[in-house]
């Protein structure tokens, strides 16, 4: 006999943590920032408490937040996806200058065009902050290795791809594909790290 299960309830748990993390940012991101736009288009029947303490004393002021909770979400959503696109755009525009790597990006509705301004551009809003490449000559579990071994952490895999695409993709001689995984929590420093480590490597 087979058990239907019980609710997750950490699943449960966390999404509602979610959802309160990404009301933050929308709040945090207004208050610094401001959203004319938004602020004025919004209902004022919702309202969110801000509060910040001033440089002096522990006074506490109050800054009342007109953004209704679709507000938060939509701005903080435009937030992380203007971070998220700078480091994706960072550290393939590195990539793409080494002769010996190869971007896993070119096939069906995975490929990939180039603007003038050499920025990549997709039928997609966005593309999300993963890049996969392999190396013409060091092993993808190679670099992995070294990677973790100066403090960069990534993976390497087929990460639950078929054989039949690695034979449609022409990578049956590797190992792997390196896959680094970027999110708005990252900065641009963290690429340049990235890089660094990665220029370290002999024959890179």
């Amino acid at each position: 006999e087979f058990e239907m299960g019980t609710a997750n309830y950490e699943a449960c748990a966390g999404a509602i943590a979610l959802k309160e993390y990404f009301n933050y940012l929308g709040i945090e991101a207004w208050r610094r920032f401001g959203d004319h736009k938004v602020v004025q288009k919004d209902s004022q029947k919702q309202k969110r408490r801000i509060m910040s303490k001033q440089a002096s004393g522990d006074q506490v002021v109050e800054r009342s937040c007109p953004l209704s909770n679709s507000a938060q979400l939509s701005l903080a959503r435009t937030c992380i996806i203007q971070v998220e696109t700078h480091l994706i755009n960072s550290i393939l525009g590195y990539l793409r200058k080494i002769s010996r790597i190869r971007i896993i990006e070119d096939v069906g509705d995975m490929k990939v065009t180039l603007d003038e301004d050499c920025i990549p551009s997709t039928s997609n809003e966005q593309r999300i902050p993963i890049v996969a490449f392999v190396h013409e000559v060091i092993p993808s579990s190679q670099i992995v290795e070294h990677c973790r071994n100066h403090g960069v952490v990534c993976r390497a895999c087929k990460f639950l791809s078929t054989n039949k695409f690695w034979d449609e993709m022409d990578l049956t001689q590797y190992d792997g594909v390196v896959r680094f995984s970027f999110a708005h929590y990252n900065n641009i420093s963290d690429v340049q790290r990235t890089i660094h480590v990665l220029e370290m490597l002999q024959e890179w």
